[in-house]
């Protein structure tokens, strides 16, 4: 691997109430009551929300900017971190399904929200189908 490294630019950032990894649940769609939040894309990516709908769900790829790069084995060694969704590893890239409550221009509020508020919003994906 010689090349430069991979750049990604964020597309946008998430809004939540979770200020520590602590607050934060596990999964979001999977808790008992989901937790409401908000993702807010710059003004440029605004059209590519077009054709998304209320009640749809949405993959939302985001950074894990406070994580700990270093982190190669979790649960006290016996899993690797690749076999798990934990937020520390090499490239902290996330995923988490959310359900859309509502559209309006470039904010999109959410259920199931499982980030830090102002994590980075890298991508963002229908699921399949």
């Amino acid at each position: 691997m010689t090349e430069p490294p991979f750049e990604l630019e964020p597309i946008g950032e998430v809004r939540t109430p979770f200020e520590t990894s602590d607050e934060a649940p596990r999964q979001g769609l999977e808790g008992e009551e989901p937790t409401h939040g908000e993702i807010v894309l710059a003004p440029a990516f605004e059209p590519g929300l077009e054709g998304i709908e209320d009640g749809e769900t949405v993959d939302v790829l985001w950074i894990a900017d406070e994580a700990d790069r270093s982190v190669l084995r979790v649960r006290d060694g016996e899993r690797g971190v690749f076999s798990t969704r934990s937020p520390h590893r090499p490239n902290p890239i996330c995923v988490t399904t959310c359900r859309v409550r509502a559209v309006d221009g470039r904010r999109l509020a959410v259920s199931g929200v499982d980030m830090l508020d102002g994590s980075p919003v890298v991508d963002l994906k229908a699921p399949l189908e």
